[in-house]
Order: C-alpha cells, then structure tokens, then sequence
C-alpha cells in the first residue's frame, strides 16, 4: 500500500465485494498449499524416521523379493500422488469458481462505458 493510494473502503462497494473475495480465495489456496506441503513432506519423514529406530530392519523380507523398505516407500511415493490429486481437486472445487467469478466482474466492469456495470 502506498501513501497516494486511497484508504480502505473509500471505493465503490464491488471493490470492497472483490477485497474481500480475493481474501478469502487467498486464504483457502493457501490452506490447502500448507496441507499439501504438510502431506508430502511427512510422506518421505515417516521411512527415515523408520530407519532410525534400533529395532525396525527395513530390509527384513516380507515377500518374495519385497522387503519392508521397498513397501514402506512405495506406499510413501502413492501417498504423494494420492495427494497432489487430492490438492487438484479441492483446487477446482473451491478456488477456480471464485476465479472464474472474480474475472468474469472484471471483465463485465472493463467492457462497461466509463468503467462501471
């Protein structure tokens, strides 16, 4: 914000609907980036963790030539993808339609004569 700029609230009302829609779209992204980090971060965390405990042996055969380490990571590597679609989806579920309806005002408010709807 800089000094010339008017105070908040002193435009029209859309502008302050628009304030507070782009709020909340920010708010709800970055909710969802905080989870998704929190989700792939803890995926890869949860093997070495396991490596580090004295008695867990990750190498111990479980089936055939599956060892417990191999299975450990791959439920880790689909845990990434589960969740980087689970982050895809509540991304086109809550944020594309404030999205689509924010640049739908602007462009409703741009496309009027002197700027206004």
């Amino acid at each position: 914000m800089y000094l010339q700029d008017p105070p908040y609230g002193s435009g029209p009302p859309e502008a302050d609907v628009d304030h507070r829609a782009l709020q909340h779209l920010r708010r709800t992204s970055g909710r969802l980036r905080v989870r998704l980090l929190a989700i792939t971060l803890a995926a890869p965390g949860v093997p070495l963790l396991l490596a580090l405990i004295p008695g867990v042996r990750l190498g111990t055969p479980v089936s055939g030539p599956y060892t417990l380490g191999l299975l450990v990571l791959g439920a880790a590597a689909l845990t990434v993808v589960v969740a980087a679609l689970w982050y895809e989806r509540a991304c086109r579920t809550h944020c594309d339609p404030r999205v689509a309806e924010l640049r739908g005002r602007a462009a409703a408010f741009e496309s009027a004569p002197w700027g206004r709807p």
